[in-house]
């Protein structure tokens, strides 16, 4: 399933930015070009893929959610304050090539069975380009 998909034709070539050695496309990022996540892996989360918040300074995000972002490595330790979905802390992500910042890994605060909860991502969509 296809959810969302940005466009930015200043970049890349169309081939360079949205394949991968095997032809799948790729979400990458802006500033380096690395390999971040893939579509397929947008997901669904408090009803929505992308979400727009702002942290406590002000500064505004929109953010999208991926179940998978092998491209993002974990900046700081986990924080519950102002986390932006319930449940959940934060960790900062960066990419883990130029160690942007490129969004946020979301950790459930509780371990157990619940299987509604899971680990997931919110990247900051103008932080990548998108197939």
């Amino acid at each position: 399933m296809y959810i969302f998909s940005k466009q930015d034709s200043e970049v890349l070539p169309r081939e360079e930015s949205q394949t991968s050695s095997l032809e799948e496309p790729i979400i990458i990022c802006r500033n380096c070009h690395s390999h971040i996540t893939k579509p397929a892996c947008q997901i669904q989360v408090d009803g929505g893929f992308c979400h727009a918040f702002a942290n406590p300074h002000g500064h505004v995000f929109e953010i999208g959610c991926f179940d998978s972002a092998p491209g993002c490595a974990p900046a700081s330790p986990a924080s519950s304050e102002f986390s932006w979905f319930r449940g959940y802390s934060w960790k900062i992500g960066v990419c883990r090539d130029c160690e942007t910042h490129i969004g946020w890994i979301f950790i459930p605060d509780q371990t157990g069975s619940d299987l509604e909860k899971f680990r997931f991502f919110g990247l900051i969509l103008d932080k990548l380009i998108f197939p």
